[in-house]
């Protein structure tokens, strides 16, 4: 099944993947027949991000990346459609990224699929907290863990996941949405800007 993959800093694994599903990495979005175009967005819905790539909108098949989908014993792949996405296109996505055993979760188009949103969302609270001064960055990552039995607190998650790449997440949601709760902090912003983690007090 022949798959062009739009490369992205943030999903360099996913042509390896492709291949390994047993797909056919083409290099020309026209030359994808029966298959699909692949893409991985931050924060953007499917639709937005093939009309500002100009990319076929009826064969693109978006993937969430926010937690590595080529990861070994991954058990669950979340994909979304454009509007315009042909089903057959839909269809081949699914069926390739359900080979290797993978339950496969299909998605209305949305900004910044499921787990990108609440993801981006309890590190954005968090970061606001910590903006307000309400708490210290480490006792409300100490809160979090010990209240809601959370492996690691807001902070430490957005750390793990990356500052620049939930920045990247919210700010695509804000200007997809216009939701004023998808704007970042300036706590966010700013240690995402100049590489830090979000636990660095000031």
């Amino acid at each position: 099944m022949p798959v062009h993959v739009v490369a992205e800093p943030h999903a360099d694994g996913l042509g390896a993947l492709v291949e390994r599903l047993g797909g056919r990495r083409v290099q020309d979005p026209a030359e994808c027949g029966d298959g699909f175009v692949l893409v991985a967005p931050l924060g953007e819905d499917a639709s937005r991000y093939a009309a500002r790539r100009g990319l076929p909108a009826a064969r693109v098949v978006a993937i969430d990346t926010l937690f590595d989908p080529a990861a070994a014993g991954c058990v669950r792949r979340s994909l979304m459609p454009t509007v315009a996405t042909d089903p057959q296109a839909l269809r081949a996505a699914a069926g390739l990224f359900g080979a290797d055993g993978a339950a496969v979760s299909v998605l209305r188009d949305s900004c910044g699929f499921v787990a990108q949103r609440i993801v981006a969302m309890i590190v954005a609270i968090g970061c606001e907290i910590a903006q307000q001064r309400i708490a210290a960055p480490g006792d409300i990552d100490r809160a979090v863990r010990a209240g809601l039995g959370y492996p690691a607190g807001p902070l430490a998650m957005g750390d793990e996941l990356g500052p620049a790449r939930l920045l990247q997440i919210l700010q695509g949601m804000h200007a997809g949405t216009g939701d004023p709760r998808y704007r970042p902090s300036l706590w966010l912003r700013r240690r995402a800007e100049l590489g830090l983690s979000l636990l660095v007090d000031d």
